[in-house]
């Protein structure tokens, strides 16, 4: 680890409390997350003049240090030379769970489960979408049966497909059970022959038929139907974490009440057990309905004559930056990703996706706008680099938010892109890069249609954002605001 940062990581940890007032430590693509005993011994005053932090915000019982792309040697550092756990390695008796609200604890949950796999997510992404995109009917660069793409397509559709087992894994560790456990729930969720059972066993019925309901049953367990969605629950994101967060209870349970020579054994069974019966027979189904009553409101809003797309694009697209200010938007990533799984398509990041890239024409616009300003130049340019290859935060928190103008344009360029998105119906097929890495997420559908609408909406979002930002942006004013 390389020692430039450890006079960083001593004066972050002692403005936070000392390490006697860490709770856990987890880390973003951008942000340091500490869940503190008492958040009064922080000191946010020295914790934002200190290098390399940008931005400090408490968002539910989180204290979010950002430091942008330095997040992962900084917080290595911390936890090499602070004496501080990482992710997972915190007792449950420190928890402060106890202090937060539903909302908070939802958050906190969902993007401590997400963040972990996010490099690879992304990584995952790109590639099946770069590889999709070459394979399109009217692009036709590379054949979709060629050992090339099977080989790309093994690599990011993988991935997704067994999605469910990674985060099995990341959900066991944020729950504080058994990692395996959690990985197992995962594997029977996505395993072969259950995801195949249409071709291998004959219908025995279906719920609600007749309805956006529908569920088809190819057999059941105690006279209950086992219920298997049309795409079985690969690369899906909700029914694995309630599932894991059933085992964590049970695992609890179990390591009370039975006998010491016996728990070792019948503690895993009982939890796989019970958890993926559960799964398939009452989770999958019931968060199933949840999502169809989600898809048809959607889809209910996009319809509204007119104006419906116009109206949900501009909302989604300039709301989403709102939603990454105070952390909030895994909540939307993880509902996104699963309605992909369910349908093939998602219309609400569809729109939300337009975010990163209004701010990167923006931050090229700021850039050209501060060319002769070394104190914001310094800023700018970093900050839009990160911003092309898809990470906001830097660019958000060190000038536009600052500059309160500067962002209420992002917001206004997100909900222009978005309207233009939202109208022509655009669908995102998959959810990994983001940035100028985002493009590929369109790729599907047999065409490039719905790249060709999205390019469309970046377009006029990036248009306003640089004509706007232009216009706004004031050399004299960034300097007394951003400087120190």
């Amino acid at each position: 680890m390389a020692e430039k940062y450890n006079n960083v990581a001593a004066k972050i940890v002692e403005a936070v409390g000392g390490k006697d007032n860490v709770v856990s430590l987890t880390h973003c693509i951008t942000r340091l997350r500490f869940v503190l005993k008492d958040s009064a011994k922080a000191d946010q005053k020295t914790l934002s003049e200190t290098e390399y932090v940008i931005k400090v915000q408490e968002v539910g019982n989180q204290l979010q240090v950002v430091v942008g792309n330095k997040v992962d040697a900084i917080y290595d550092t911390i936890v090499e030379t602070q004496g501080i756990a990482g992710a997972g390695e915190v007792s449950a008796d420190d928890s402060a769970d106890g202090k937060k609200g539903l909302l908070n604890t939802l958050m906190d949950t969902i993007s401590g489960i997400l963040v972990p796999t996010l490099g690879v997510l992304t990584a995952a992404g790109i590639i099946k979408g770069v590889s999709s995109f070459l394979a399109l009917d009217n692009i036709g660069v590379l054949d979709p049966t060629s050992g090339l793409y099977m080989l790309l397509n093994a690599v990011g559709d993988g991935f997704f497909y067994f999605l469910p087992i990674m985060l099995g894994f990341t959900a066991a560790r944020k729950f504080r059970c058994n990692e395996f456990i959690g990985a197992a729930i995962g594997a029977a969720l996505v395993y072969p022959s259950m995801v195949n059972i249409a071709q291998t066993l004959p219908v025995a019925g279906t719920l609600f038929e007749g309805t956006k309901f529908a569920m088809t049953y190819y057999n059941k367990f105690l006279g209950i139907p086992i219920v298997m969605p049309g795409a079985g629950y690969t690369s899906s994101v909700f029914p694995v974490i309630v599932s894991v967060y059933l085992a964590s209870k049970l695992e609890k349970w179990c390591k009370d009440h039975i006998n010491d020579n016996l728990k070792g054994i019948l503690t895993p069974i009982i939890a796989l057990v019970v958890s993926v019966v559960a799964a398939y027979v009452v989770i999958g189904p019931v968060l199933n309905s949840v999502a169809v009553c989600i898809q048809i409101l959607v889809e209910a809003l996009f319809n509204i004559p007119v104006v419906g797309g116009l109206v949900a694009g501009a909302l989604l697209g300039g709301g989403f930056g709102v939603l990454v200010l105070f952390g909030m938007h895994w909540v939307i990533i993880g509902l996104a990703l699963s309605l992909i799984a369910q349908n093939g398509y998602d219309y609400i990041m569809a729109c939300g996706g337009i975010g990163p890239m209004v701010g990167m024409f923006q931050g090229l616009a700021i850039c050209w706008a501060c060319r002769k300003n070394k104190k914001v130049r310094d800023l700018a340019i970093p900050a839009t680099i990160s911003q092309i290859c898809g990470v906001g935060e830097p660019l958000m928190y060190s000038i536009l938010v600052p500059i309160k103008k500067l962002f209420a344009i992002n917001i206004l360029g997100g909900c222009v892109g978005g309207a233009i998105i939202g109208m022509l119906k655009t669908k995102m097929y998959m959810f990994g890069g983001s940035g100028l890495f985002g493009i590929f997420n369109y790729a599907g559908g047999g065409s490039s249609a719905d790249i060709i609408k999205y390019c469309v909406g970046v377009a006029a979002g990036g248009l306003f954002a640089i004509v706007a930002t232009l216009m706004a942006y004031n050399d004299e004013e960034a300097t007394r605001i951003l400087g120190k």
